[in-house]
């Protein structure tokens, strides 16, 4: 896919991706903009060079956190939390608990808002083999959820993942 054509059709998702990995630390749009900077090198880039490139730019916004932020300081944020755990963070703590391939899945799915085709563009897998690791990847997940929450059995994995996203950017299809 030619870098201009995945510029346009994927900017908003560069956002939505980049602002859930890197939790707030910087500015989702400077991130997306350097997602795109690291792809000029590429001329015919697919997604799933955007997202090595995504992974990236996250890596060195922690790095550069990391860098900024003393240790007193990031462990002083981490005792602030106030036990308070609401559904959000129960389907948090259920997705960290599944393997990454499976998490990874889900969260493209549903957190950056791909199809079954590009999330398995971005996974280098056949559709196939993806709509199999996704059907799993989705049973784990409720399975894990519905220990504590028996009454969401039934409810869509698609819904309760969407719910537990960190950050207010959501893909724009266009």
């Amino acid at each position: 896919m030619r870098l201009e054509l995945l510029a346009t059709r994927h900017r908003s998702l560069a956002v939505t991706a980049c602002e859930w990995r890197a939790f707030e630390l910087a500015d989702p749009e400077q991130m997306a903009d350097a997602v795109f900077d690291r792809l000029l090198a590429n001329p015919d880039p697919n997604l799933a060079d955007f997202y090595a490139a995504v992974d990236e730019v996250v890596r060195l916004t922690f790095a550069r956190h990391a860098a900024q932020t003393s240790v007193l300081a990031r462990l002083g944020s981490n005792l602030a939390l106030t036990g308070h755990r609401t559904s959000s963070d129960e389907f948090l703590q259920a997705l960290s608990q599944l393997r990454t391939r499976n998490r990874l899945l889900l969260q493209l799915r549903h957190w950056d808002g791909l199809s079954e085709a590009e999330a398995a563009e971005a996974l280098e897998l056949g559709l196939a083999e993806f709509a199999e690791r996704q059907a799993k990847a989705e049973a784990r997940f409720i399975a894990r959820v519905t220990k504590r929450h028996p009454e969401l059995m039934h409810e869509d994995v698609g819904e309760l993942v969407a719910s537990a996203k960190p950050g207010r950017h959501t893909r724009q299809r266009g």
